[in-house]
């Protein structure tokens, strides 16, 4: 395995978690993916890189506010 196949490998949450259903499905985009880099360097920046990959694999695994149907 090459270098950027190795590090794409490890970057890719679907290895340590199993994403949540509400993920997998059609949805509205409600920022770029340049504005979401942006804001979530910034985040990371604020809270630590260790607590913001906590929260991502949270997220990923539907812990995250919903509305209800």
């Amino acid at each position: 395995m090459d270098e950027h196949t190795l590090r794409t490998t490890l970057i890719n949450p679907f290895y340590a978690v199993t994403i949540h259903s509400d993920l997998v499905g059609e949805h509205e985009h409600l920022v770029s993916k340049e504005q979401w880099v942006a804001t979530n360097a910034r985040l990371i920046e604020e809270i630590g890189v260790e607590a913001w990959l906590a929260q991502l694999l949270a997220t990923l695994e539907g812990s995250f506010p919903r509305t209800e149907a």
